[in-house]
């Protein structure tokens, strides 16, 4: 046998396997670190809510959503916030499974407030909807801006967007539990079916 021949060989029962479990290993401990972070059991206040929009939200409308929700500051703090929200909208407005949920707690609310018209977008005022105002301040950790919410309704974790190490986390946690997408039924096309 040649060297390449025994070279080959090695590589492909040995070195390939090898390389492959220490990849998917590590991003099972990465996942795994992810969800001790994410432990959070209190449910999303319960209830129908409405937005400045007119669109209403309910325990039901935030089911198969990862759900962000942050309290939105008074004065010249929003800038800063809310660029941090666009992006990451941007970044998963084509799933369709991301909601935004943004509560104004300002005494004199927005003059103007970012666009409206965005899907899963939500803006709710305090007067209307003091009941989850109270009920999510009252467990609201300082210093923290987000809360992610899971699918089923759960506040996972609280998150503070101070640092870019932070807003990756965020981002990160996020798409972790993004539902995924069903694929198709693969199907093998053989001769005259192509």
């Amino acid at each position: 046998m040649s060297r390449k021949f025994v070279l080959t060989i090695v590589l492909i029962l040995f070195l390939l396997p090898f390389v492959s479990w220490y990849y998917l290993n590590s991003g099972l401990e990465w996942r795994k670190k992810a969800q001790e972070v994410m432990n959070g059991t209190k449910p999303f206040p319960s209830g129908e809510f409405v937005s400045i929009n007119d669109r209403k939200i309910t325990s039901d409308s935030l089911t198969d959503h990862v759900s962000l929700v942050s309290f939105l500051p008074c004065g010249e703090d929003v800038k800063g916030q809310m660029g941090v929200i666009d992006e990451i909208y941007n970044q998963f407005k084509e799933t369709n499974k991301a909601s935004f949920i943004l509560l104004d707690s300002c005494i004199t609310p927005a003059a103007t407030y970012p666009d409206l018209t965005r899907k899963n977008w939500f803006i709710l005022p305090c007067p209307d909807s003091l009941p989850l105002f109270q009920s999510l301040n009252m467990d609201w950790p300082e210093g923290k801006t987000f809360a992610l919410v899971d699918r089923k309704g759960v506040i996972r974790s609280y998150y503070a967007i101070n640092t870019m190490d932070e807003k990756r986390i965020l981002v990160e946690h996020m798409s972790l539990l993004l539902p995924r997408e069903r694929q198709e039924k693969v199907e093998l096309k053989r001769g005259d079916k192509k």
